[in-house]
């Protein structure tokens, strides 16, 4: 079992969201649960996560993989962040302006020295995969 709580871990995702840094992009989505290893976040898309064509951004879509797998990973019993050493993603249709977005993530397994995981974006009102992820983490 973590030794985080769902509670503590909205508190960190808050500050770390509500921050001056990079990851503050993501400060409008929400973590709907969590369970050691698994992360459920939702995520309105707006303007401002879009690219110059109306959809979500691509960059703003490896973010999304990079930090809630990380969430995922700091809700287990070790709560080791570590760091990416390879990410890969495969974009498979676009969220528009307005389209709800659920971000899915898990720990698939977790050594001594790595951690993976797999995350999906999911359009919440059609089914559609948007895109996935898989994400490798030094644990160090």
């Amino acid at each position: 079992m973590s030794h985080l709580t769902i509670q503590s871990l909205r508190e960190m995702m808050k500050i770390i969201l509500e921050s001056p840094r990079f990851d503050r992009v993501l400060n409008k989505m929400s973590v709907i649960s969590a369970t050691p290893g698994k992360i459920v976040c939702e995520m309105k898309v707006e303007e401002e996560h879009t690219n110059r064509g109306g959809t979500l951004h691509g960059g703003l879509t490896a973010t999304l993989i990079d930090d809630v797998s990380t969430f995922a990973l700091l809700y287990t019993e070790r709560a080791a962040p570590g760091v990416s050493v390879d990410m890969n993603i495969t974009y498979m249709s676009a969220a528009k302006i307005g389209d709800e977005i659920q971000i899915t993530a898990e720990i698939l397994k977790q050594g001594r020295k790595l951690a993976f995981a797999n995350v999906d974006l999911i359009n919440k009102a059609t089914g559609k995969l948007i895109a996935q992820g898989r994400h490798t983490k030094y644990l160090g």
